[in-house]
């Protein structure tokens, strides 16, 4: 394999950007060391959880520069590993088919998005704060099946936007995610202008009452899924203090309606829960 510097039309003598990276035995993340507002993160798949330390860690640096391509699009980045292997790896390749196809894929990211990269192993004492996001784990993994998206998207859209997904669950193109994901339009739904858009609204369930106070404040208009709990905190905010900005509902039973993302002990979408889920249409715009 090509090293991965030999390649670039220029050399920048100092770095633009330091990223750290880690995967642990849940997830793996990284974040852009000058901008804690950077942050990766992803959990694994079931498939992905029993994969080697070091096919995780390649995995964590080929997702994290997807996810932050636009980012450090056309600058020189210092990428710090605690494996010793992924770093020599992306640097001469590997012997292990898999692993050099993973290597050959994160040199065509950088030679699609003019990053000059250089890889360097650091003890795991020196990167802390990617392995504690990398063992974030997402207790509101949970979502709604693609044939309920398509029934609430044929009655109240087109939806325009999924406003709390991630870059394997988005029912819409365009979605706003918590952490940097690959093709996500937005990081964070609270700093993002929902003027003129329909939202398909699906969020963890202990922030809705801040989630329809933004909705409001944004004068927009959206379909939300909650859980049917008329002893939520949330309940008397939509059926009383924002009922005038109700316009339909509709209520279906919720293992038919949800699925469970990739935390196994997630409550909404098990076959624990075996309550009901309504869909509310509101309108901030009137």
């Amino acid at each position: 394999m090509v090293n991965i510097n030999s390649r670039y039309c220029f050399v920048s003598k100092d770095p633009s950007y330091f990223v750290y990276s880690d995967a642990s035995a849940t997830g793996g993340g990284a974040i852009i060391d000058f901008n804690n507002d950077f942050v990766c993160h992803k959990m694994w798949s079931e498939n992905e959880r029993v994969q080697s330390s070091t096919w995780r860690e390649l995995s964590v640096i080929e997702f994290s520069l997807q996810s932050f391509a636009s980012v450090l699009e056309g600058s020189h980045v210092k990428w710090f590993t605690d494996s010793q292997a992924a770093a020599k790896i992306v640097e001469v390749g590997s012997m292990k088919l898999g692993l050099h196809k993973m290597a050959r894929r994160i040199f065509d990211i950088c030679i699609r998005s003019g990053i000059h990269l250089e890889v360097q192993w650091i003890p795991r004492t020196s990167n802390q704060q990617a392995d504690y996001i990398s063992r974030l784990i997402d207790i509101d993994d949970w979502q709604i099946t693609e044939e309920f998206f398509l029934f609430l998207d044929g009655r109240w859209g087109p939806h325009s936007v999924d406003c709390f997904a991630n870059y394997y669950n988005h029912k819409l193109p365009k979605y706003f995610s918590r952490f940097w994901n690959p093709n996500t339009a937005g990081v964070d739904f609270f700093f993002q202008s929902l003027r003129g858009e329909n939202c398909l609204v699906v969020p963890p369930v202990g922030i809705v009452p801040r989630v329809l106070h933004y909705l409001k404040s944004q004068r927009t208009v959206g379909t939300l899924v909650v859980p049917l709990w008329p002893s939520a905190h949330f309940w008397p905010l939509i059926t009383h203090k924002y009922s005038c900005y109700l316009v339909a509902h509709s209520i279906h039973i919720g293992n038919e309606v949800l699925s469970r993302g990739r935390n196994l002990n997630s409550l909404l979408g098990s076959g624990l829960f075996t309550g009901n889920i309504i869909a509310f249409r509101l309108k901030f715009t009137e």
